[in-house]
């Protein structure tokens, strides 16, 4: 007898029609492949991602799309990332912006085209990139009212102070939760000088396998709940704006004057994530409603 799987790829087509039928939610999880210390897979923005998308999915119903590793990368706020991570080589998975903001559009059509009502659109690697898919989604749902979640998975984070980091306590303890084959703690260098180890500060070695399962949990029952609320909202089945559309759309979106957080100059993105700035507020009502979406 076949395992029920809650994964699009590894489901036949009346598993899939069941599941819709179900619960009308899809998960679109996105990360990308970049050094997370000398102690981390190189995969675990989108790692963490997928796997929390197929335990909230296992738990509380929905379908996961597969994971999305094709990123945002050498451009914008990220080039003077990559030269300040002492990582000569960057391991990346990154694509343009154009191309990685029009192909979310095309996965929201995707999801409308297959008979989705809601959608829970996840990133594992987040200052910025989260911030342009809720633009692109904004577009999106002027054509199609499709209810949308798009989120940094830290923002569903409901327990303790844990905020997101890079290859910190934070991603590491959750890492070593979802897939403890993926963490070596051995391999955290002992001296503490305070220069980043290969895109990673000093302190994963703070990280908790039991801290990390905390931290899903809470995760977890936040993405649940957020997809009961978003299902509560969907006006039920979607028209389906075709290939046509999903260009149409693409067109629209980059023809408007949007300004993407990702291909900010620094000093603006400085300001965007300061004090008063719009990532700020929206960063503080996060943490205010503890992970809950608003």
């Amino acid at each position: 007898m076949r395992r029920r799987t809650v994964k699009w790829e590894e489901m036949l087509p009346h598993e899939m029609d069941a599941s819709i039928a179900d619960r009308p939610l899809l998960y679109l999880p996105y990360g990308m492949c970049e050094p997370h210390g000398l102690h981390a897979a190189l995969g675990l923005d989108g790692i963490k991602c997928y796997e929390l998308c197929v335990k909230a999915a296992e738990e509380g119903g929905g379908v996961v799309a597969p994971l999305t590793f094709w990123h945002i990368g050498e451009q914008g706020i990220g080039v003077p990332w990559l030269a300040r991570q002492n990582a000569p080589q960057p391991y990346i998975t990154s694509v343009g912006h154009e191309l990685f903001v029009q192909s979310f559009i095309w996965h929201l059509r995707a999801a409308v085209a297959r008979g989705f009502e809601a959608v829970i659109a996840m990133t594992g690697h987040y200052g910025g990139t989260e911030a342009d898919m809720r633009s692109a989604a904004d577009v999106f749902t002027e054509y199609v009212p499709l209810p949308v979640w798009v989120l940094a998975d830290w923002e569903c984070i409901g327990y303790k102070q844990y905020k997101g980091d890079h290859a910190g306590p934070c991603e590491t303890s959750q890492l070593w939760a979802l897939r403890p084959d993926l963490v070596d703690v051995s391999r955290i260098p002992e001296h503490e000088d305070g220069e980043r180890v290969y895109a990673s500060a000093l302190q994963p070695g703070e990280a908790s396998r039991a801290e990390g399962e905390k931290i899903v949990a809470s995760q977890i029952e936040n993405l649940i709940e957020g997809g009961d609320r978003l299902l509560e909202r969907s006006p039920g089945k979607l028209e389906d704006p075709g290939p046509d559309g999903a260009r149409e759309i693409c067109r629209d979106m980059m023809s408007r004057d949007i300004e993407w957080v990702y291909l900010m100059s620094e000093e603006r993105h400085q300001q965007y994530w300061g004090p008063g700035g719009e990532g700020w507020r929206h960063r503080q009502g996060t943490i205010e409603r503890n992970g809950r979406m608003a």
